[in-house]
């Protein structure tokens, strides 16, 4: 086998190794305290341009959600 064949082969086998065992297999584990919603209220406020309303920014770190609810 010449150089590049072997190269070939490498990416092969790495790629059907990240595909069975992926980088991300555990990223599901960390599951949020909450049921989904966002439940922690951020510094971040804003005007809703369709209502005028001040809305703050809701997050959920677990799950990375992010909810606009007025204030």
């Amino acid at each position: 086998m010449h150089a590049v064949e072997w190269v070939i082969l490498a990416v092969v086998i790495a790629g059907i190794v990240i595909a069975l065992f992926g980088w991300d297999r555990y990223r599901g584990s960390r599951k949020s305290v909450s049921n989904g919603d966002a439940s922690q209220p951020t510094d971040e406020v804003f005007i809703d341009p369709e209502t005028g309303q001040r809305m703050r920014v809701w997050y959920d770190p677990g799950t990375g959600k992010r909810d606009y609810r007025p204030e």
